[in-house]
């Protein structure tokens, strides 16, 4: 493939590239350069994430205020509303609509009066390393919000969010986010796999900001490889080929001075400080909140007090399966001559196919019952009431998984006309 090709892949266009150095350029201009070539490449380690994690309010609470303390607004007090995914549940107070399917599960609700209100869907508290990327987003929308003139304009304001997370340090956890390959059920007990997207500029854009960021500063080979570490394998291809293409001087075009000017670094416990020991609202026992979800709780009671169907069906391919397989999988080694033993190929498929028709047969005989949520899928067995997996309350019986949301709505349905399911 000519390299001109590859360059269109792995680099912005270059009416792009040139609107990205403008906007960070303007950033620089507004905001200062300092956060742009002194603040802390913020990596997903416990060196810059010390706080301790439990998975509940109070934890979301320390990863918002330490990435407030990072992006200079350690003045601000944080309140978190947990959005719990539920029926009937009021929609998210202050989130945003998706503009290019990306995934909003942080973000801004306001910031004024000492007080920076932040969103969370409780979902994604079960996962702290794409969540801390995703607050980082919601942090960078803030110091727009106090220090530069926020656009009307939505797909500009987000553009800008994007942006301001590489200039306030937080690039490495929102560019490795920016696109990210992840499973998920699709309600037959099967995994599936899907795009999980983190703000509006794509991976190649992200990619690009952050090697002019690494160019600005003047790192070297080292320190290249240092965030190439900590980012996807993508997204590391994207920023090894931007910095071919940067200048060394971008600094001078983005409004940055000679490193001779720039201010001395502040020290290691400046930038990364105790702020467990500062917290004044922090109880001495265990919050409550804290234990509420769990830190990678998964599906464990997840469906606590929430309907779910035990999901009937016959055992009969289950069972074929679990007879043929193992006798054509090892039968085809031995046929192929194992320790000089050899039987006809023909003789291991008759003999598979007659023990996955026995199977048939046998399995008719058995049912198979598990739980209708897609994520959790527990065996069960007629007696249980409630899921002893995901806490669901087990409201009927259902035959295929896919008639649960049917069921689901015929449900309300009953109940909203005052009846009493069966």
């Amino acid at each position: 493939m000519p390299e001109d090709l590859d360059d269109d892949v792995l680099l912005p266009p270059a009416s792009e590239r040139t609107q990205l150095v403008n906007q960070l350029a303007g950033l620089v201009s507004n905001c200062g350069f300092e956060p742009l070539v002194m603040a802390p490449l913020l990596e997903p380690t416990a060196t810059f994430f010390p706080d301790r994690w439990r998975g509940g309010e109070a934890s979301m609470r320390r990863v918002c205020q330490r990435l407030l303390h990072y992006a200079g607004l350690s003045g601000y007090r944080v309140e978190v509303a947990i959005h719990e995914d539920k029926p009937n549940a009021p929609a998210p107070e202050g989130k945003p609509n998706s503009l290019t399917g990306e995934d909003i599960t942080v973000w801004l609700i306001s910031i004024r009066d000492g007080v920076c209100r932040v969103g969370v869907e409780a979902k994604a508290m079960r996962e702290p390393l794409g969540l801390v990327a995703a607050t980082a987003r919601a942090v960078s929308n803030a110091f727009l919000v106090v220090h530069a003139r926020a656009p009307s304009d939505q797909k500009m304001r987000e553009r800008l969010i994007d942006i301001a997370s590489i200039y306030l340090g937080f690039g490495i956890l929102t560019t490795e986010a920016s696109m990210r390959h992840v499973t998920g059920a699709d309600g037959n007990f099967r995994s599936r796999p899907k795009k999980s997207r983190l703000g509006v500029l794509g991976p190649v854009a992200m990619a690009y900001l952050l090697a002019v960021q690494a160019r600005a500063r003047g790192l070297e080979r080292k320190g290249h490889r240092r965030i190439t570490k900590y980012l996807r394998a993508n997204q590391a291809a994207f920023y090894r080929r931007a910095l071919i293409d940067i200048p060394r001087d971008i600094g001078t075009r983005l409004g940055v001075p000679d490193e001779d000017h720039w201010p001395d670094l502040p020290s290691i416990n400046t930038l990364i400080p105790d702020l467990d020991a500062n917290e004044v609202d922090e109880p001495e026992v265990e919050d409550e909140s804290e234990t509420e979800l769990g830190l990678d709780r998964g599906v464990v009671g997840m469906n606590d007090g929430l309907p779910v169907f035990r999901v009937e069906r016959s055992a009969a391919l289950r069972v074929a399966k679990l007879l043929a397989l193992p006798v054509v999988m090892l039968g085809g080694v031995v046929a192929r001559g194992f320790q000089g033993v050899e039987i006809p190929m023909h003789y291991v498929m008759a003999a598979g196919a007659g023990l996955g028709l026995f199977g048939l047969i046998l399995g008719r005989l058995l049912k198979d019952r598990r739980c209708s949520e897609p994520k959790c899928g527990q065996s069960l067995t007629p007696e249980m009431t409630t899921c002893p997996r995901c806490g669901g309350t087990i409201r009927g019986v259902i035959k295929n998984p896919r008639e649960r949301l049917a069921a689901e709505e015929a449900l309300r349905d009953q109940q909203a006309a005052g009846s009493t399911p069966e």
